[in-house]
C-alpha cells in the first residue's frame, strides 16, 4: 500500500512540476514591442460589432457573429475558428478586408513551445491586390493569464495585457505570398500582436494588429 500511495504523490508532485514549469515557462512568454515601420499595420478587433463573420464551436468564449451562423460542429474541423473581419489602419480608416482561418498545431508542445495554432489569412488590399498569410502563433501567454488564472484559479485579471504571438513559420515570422493584383508574385513575411483590456470570462475585447512586410519594394 505504501508503494501505491507513493506513486500517487509522486505523480502528483510531477504534475505540479510540469505545470509549473509551464505557466512560468520564458519560453512561453511573449509580450509586445513596437512594430517599427512594416508596409502594412492592419488592425481588428473580435467584438461582434467589429466582426462580420465569426463561427466555431462555442468552447472559444467568442460570440457566434451572426448569432444564426451555422457552428464548426463536424469532428474534422471542432477547435477551429473562423472570421471574417475588416482591417483599418491606425487612423481608423477602412484599408483592408480579411479572411481567417484558425485550426489548433500538430507541433504543440507545451513544455517547449506553448499552445500553438495555425492560422490562415486572406488578405484584400483595394487598390493593391490580394495576400495569403500563414502565421504560426503561440496562443499560451493569452491563454494563461485568462483562462487559467482567472477562470482556472480564481485570480483576479491583471491586464491590460499585450502579446507578441507570432513565432513562425519562418525565422522573420509568418509567411506572405502575392497572388493577385500589384502584389502578384510578391513574397514577405509578417508579425501580430494582440492586446486585451479586460477579461471577464470572454474574448470580446481582445483586440489585433497585422504588421505586414513585402520583398523588392
Amino acid at each position: 500500500m505504501k508503494y501505491v500511495l507513493a506513486l500517487i504523490l509522486g505523480l502528483i508532485a510531477g504534475a505540479a512540476v510540469a505545470i509549473a514549469a509551464l505557466y512560468f515557462n520564458p519560453l512561453t512568454q511573449g509580450s509586445a514591442e513596437p512594430a517599427g515601420s512594416p508596409d502594412w499595420s492592419l488592425q481588428f478587433g473580435l467584438a461582434p460589432a467589429a466582426t462580420w463573420i465569426a463561427t466555431h464551436d462555442e468552447k472559444l468564449g467568442l460570440p457566434a457573429v451572426p448569432a444564426d451562423v451555422p457552428l464548426l460542429w463536424e469532428n474534422g474541423i471542432k477547435g477551429s475558428l473562423l472570421t471574417a473581419l475588416p482591417l483599418h489602419d491606425a487612423s481608423g480608416r477602412l484599408a483592408a478586408f480579411g479572411t481567417r482561418i484558425t485550426v489548433p498545431s500538430a507541433a504543440t508542445e507545451f513544455l517547449h513551445s506553448g499552445l500553438l495554432v495555425d492560422d490562415y489569412w486572406l488578405i484584400s488590399i483595394p487598390g493593391q491586390g490580394t495576400l495569403f498569410m500563414h502565421a504560426v502563433n503561440n496562443q499560451w501567454p493569452l491563454v494563461r493569464d485568462t483562462l487559467v488564472r482567472v477562470d482556472l484559479l480564481r485570480r483576479d485579471w491583471h491586464g491590460p495585457g499585450s502579446y507578441a504571438p507570432t513565432v513562425g513559420p519562418g525565422a522573420d515570422g509568418a509567411s506572405i505570398t502575392g497572388l493577385s493584383g500589384n502584389l502578384a508574385g510578391r513574397t514577405g513575411h509578417g508579425r501580430e500582436r494582440s492586446a486585451l483590456d479586460n477579461y471577464t470570462g470572454s474574448f470580446a475585447a481582445l483586440s489585433g494588429e497585422l504588421n505586414l512586410d513585402l520583398e523588392g519594394h
